[in-house]
């Protein structure tokens, strides 16, 4: 019994550590989505998956993606792209830093894609 106990310990540690990778998985980010509210999500995935290491860039990134939507639900679509552009350049410049280079990269293209379905 008293071999059982460290073993069953380092066995409940890794299931503990394993569930979040679980639950991440299934609410993985879809870079292919062509909504502001996809890019939303996707900014909101990437910090809490770690792929954007600061609180305040990522409340950053949101207020801009808000900014967009609410551009849009104004009827002002060259607004939101302009912000959207804003948003870009963002991550563009704290790519390898606040924000996982590679992540940085699909985030932009998300954002350049819902800009491309705004008419930009």
């Amino acid at each position: 019994m008293k071999r059982l106990l460290p073993i069953l310990t380092i066995v409940a540690v890794l299931l503990l550590l394993a569930v979040p990778a679980f639950a991440a998985e299934e609410h993985a980010c879809d870079h292919s989505g062509t909504t502001i509210e996809s890019l939303q999500h996707c900014v909101q995935h990437a910090y809490e998956m770690g792929y954007i290491t600061n609180e305040g860039v990522a409340l950053s990134l949101l207020t801009k993606t808000s900014a967009a939507q609410a551009a849009l639900d104004h009827g002002q679509p060259q607004v939101a792209i302009k912000v959207l552009n804003a948003f870009i350049r963002e991550v563009n410049a704290l790519a390898g830093k606040s924000i996982d280079a590679e992540h940085a990269g699909h985030l932009a293209e998300h954002a350049q894609n819902v800009i491309k379905a705004l008419g930009g």
